[in-house]
């Protein structure tokens, strides 16, 4: 009996962890498929449940729905249309600066490996991935976005499906939210409740994220300023984006400071720039991203950053920054729909005990 049970157990579990791994594959094709529409219909969610409170703002001094919606989606892609000019602008513009600005900190950091004695292979290997790294990054917008017409295409269908859901969301007057509110398997109210802890939660959380990015952005921006950096514009713009990434972002943004200003400055500024920017992102950043975890998404750091790492393997960039607040929302609903079938099965337990007394 003993031995049954041992191989009934790890029978058992072999099947679940195989179900598992299947159910893991299923979605990675079903994604590989789908994501086209997923990604968009994701972005396009958030973004609703962030510019819903300016929409209703307009309607209540006394806007049509119709014309509030038709404001904040002009806005939209009047802020989009310029960032996508800035950000292309930016690589057309200084991507060879940027890239000789790197060539020189993989000679500098080669010449320092070298007068601290550092293993010629070793040092070497440091300047290559050094020399690869701004290549890889802007060979890779480019062929995406400007350079491959597949890419292009592909964000243009994107973008189209995005911005279309984003006006249902956007114009709703209410009748999408309840037929979600009465479709989550518990009271009306119930489900309300549910979906306005939600919106709450992820306000709270980009609210806050884009307040530590714009802080952690004037920081940096001082800094390289004092130090008298190149391409200023460029370190705020990436310091900017990449603080969205949840747990490492601040870093690759400070890495990217750390090579402009080893390469145009020096051993000294480096240190100097990379010193700071382990600060910033350190001892401000984190911690106060760990509070943003723990009381606005009820999230630990740990999980955040598994989260992140898999959101950046399915979805790039998008996927890092959107992978948290999903998995928050995630186990938000899940919990409270647990909590109120649980709440709701005692009192149906209850009538339906009464109606069999009455009956018999």
């Amino acid at each position: 009996m003993r031995d049954r049970g041992w191989l009934w157990r790890w029978g058992t579990a072999s099947w679940l962890f195989l179900g598992i791994v299947g159910a893991v594959v299923v979605f990675g094709m079903a994604y590989s498929k789908t994501h086209q529409v997923i990604i968009p219909l994701v972005i396009a969610i958030i973004i609703g449940i962030l510019l819903e409170p300016a929409v209703s703002f307009l309607v209540r001094h006394r806007i049509p729905r119709w014309l509030a919606t038709l404001i904040m989606l002009t806005v939209i892609v009047a802020v989009v249309a310029g960032l996508v000019t800035v950000i292309v602008y930016g690589i057309a513009t200084q991507a060879e600066a940027i890239g000789s600005q790197v060539q020189r900190a993989a000679d500098r950091i080669q010449d320092w490996l070298d007068n601290l004695k550092v293993s010629g292979g070793f040092a070497q290997w440091v300047q290559e991935q050094v020399e690869k790294a701004w290549p890889s990054v802007t060979n890779g917008i480019a062929h995406e976005l400007a350079g491959s017409v597949h890419g292009l295409t592909n964000f243009l269908v994107g973008a189209f499906i995005g911005f279309f859901i984003l006006m249902f969301i956007l114009a709703d007057d209410g009748t999408l939210k309840n037929w979600v509110a009465g479709h989550l398997g518990v009271p009306r109210e119930t489900g309300e409740m549910i979906l306005s802890e939600v919106n709450s939660s992820i306000r709270g959380y980009f609210k806050g994220t884009t307040i530590i990015a714009a802080f952690d952005t004037a920081l940096m921006v001082i800094v390289a300023l004092i130090l008298r950096l190149p391409l200023v514009a460029a370190i705020g713009l990436v310091s900017f984006i990449t603080s969205y990434i949840p747990s490492f972002g601040g870093y690759l943004g400070g890495a990217f400071a750390v090579i402009i200003a080893l390469a145009s400055k020096g051993l000294t500024s480096g240190l100097v720039m990379l010193a700071l920017a382990i600060l910033i992102h350190t001892v401000f950043q984190n911690p106060v991203q760990a509070v943003a975890y723990g009381k606005t998404l009820n999230l630990h750091p740990l999980l955040a950053l598994l989260v992140t790492l898999i959101g950046a393997v399915f979805g790039g960039i998008f996927g890092a920054i959107i992978a948290v607040p999903l998995t928050a929302v995630f186990i938000k609903v899940s919990g409270e729909l647990k909590r109120a079938r649980a709440q709701n099965a005692p009192a149906a337990q209850g009538i339906e005990g009464a109606s069999r007394i009455e009956s018999g």
